[in-house]
């Protein structure tokens, strides 16, 4: 009976100094976790904090593959005692090879210093670039029509300008369609009649900043192409051109991966 009445003490006593912990401090800081590491992707999380307000960490999604990730933080959940809050944090892409850094914060109540709360972090998408391939007939420059249309996607020309030394065409690319489209103006190439001959030379893209861009149905990207030949082998201000799109217009399906739930646990030295 002894033994009875201490287990009993002893289990009130700690449920009191669970209660006093978390109301004793005004930020609560929390053991990093162990990276998610697979062989397409990682995952790491550090700066895990909590107020009485809100709860806050930083993911960092590395990209390994030669696809592109997307990552949708509201498809996630910190889970807490009191209930399951989700990120307002948009969506957002990881280009192959590369990494992103992105604070994810939820609030709404005044119940967030807790010792200890788990999370799944968001859902994080595969977008294949080596997809169907949309078939674009050529583009005339200068133009003989502003815009065209292929597959879902609809681009306008939206300008033009050309000079011995360099062409440049600017265009405005919207995709109609359902799935998720991949636009990379990387991809494209400008032909022409060589001087004086009738050899078709082929140059690539020039514009350095080109990337995939990934769209969804309604979003917009801007396709700048740049062209730098030498006017001993073609005039491109005068010279008839046109532009060879390649697989520049991409539809793809995505595919997800499953992501486990991660804990997270009070770091006493770093909130005290």
């Amino acid at each position: 009976m002894k033994n009875t009445i201490i287990t009993l003490l002893l289990v009130v006593i700690s449920s009191l100094s669970f209660g006093q912990l978390t109301k004793e401090y005004t930020k609560i800081t929390y053991l990093i976790p162990k990276d998610i590491v697979e062989k397409e992707y990682t995952i790491s999380v550090k700066n895990i904090v909590s107020t009485k307000e809100y709860c806050k960490l930083a993911v960092t999604v590395t990209n390994k593959t030669d696809a592109i990730l997307l990552f949708v933080p509201q498809e996630g959940s910190f889970n807490f005692e009191f209930g399951s809050r989700k990120s307002d944090t948009k969506d957002f892409y990881i280009m192959p090879h590369d990494s992103k850094t992105k604070t994810l914060t939820v609030n709404g109540g005044n119940e967030f210093l807790q010792e200890k709360f788990s999370a799944k972090l968001g859902l994080l998408i595969k977008i294949p670039t080596d997809k169907e391939v949309i078939e674009t007939p050529n583009f005339i420059l200068p133009a003989t029509k502003n815009s065209f249309s292929t597959g879902d996607f609809n681009v306008v020309l939206k300008k033009y300008n050309a000079s011995t030394k360099e062409a440049k065409a600017i265009f405005e690319c919207t995709y109609t369609g359902n799935d998720i489209a991949v636009v990379n103006p990387s991809h494209l190439s400008v032909s022409a009649v060589r001087k004086g001959t009738d050899e078709t030379v082929i140059y690539a893209n020039d514009n350095k900043r080109s990337k995939p861009t990934p769209l969804k149905n309604g979003q917009k990207v801007k396709i700048t192409a740049i062209f730098h030949i030498q006017g001993r082998i073609v005039d491109m201000q005068f010279a008839t051109m046109e532009i060879i799109w390649n697989n520049t217009f991409i539809v793809t399906q995505p595919s997800p991966y499953l992501l486990p739930v991660i804990n997270f646990e009070l770091d006493k030295s770093l909130s005290n």
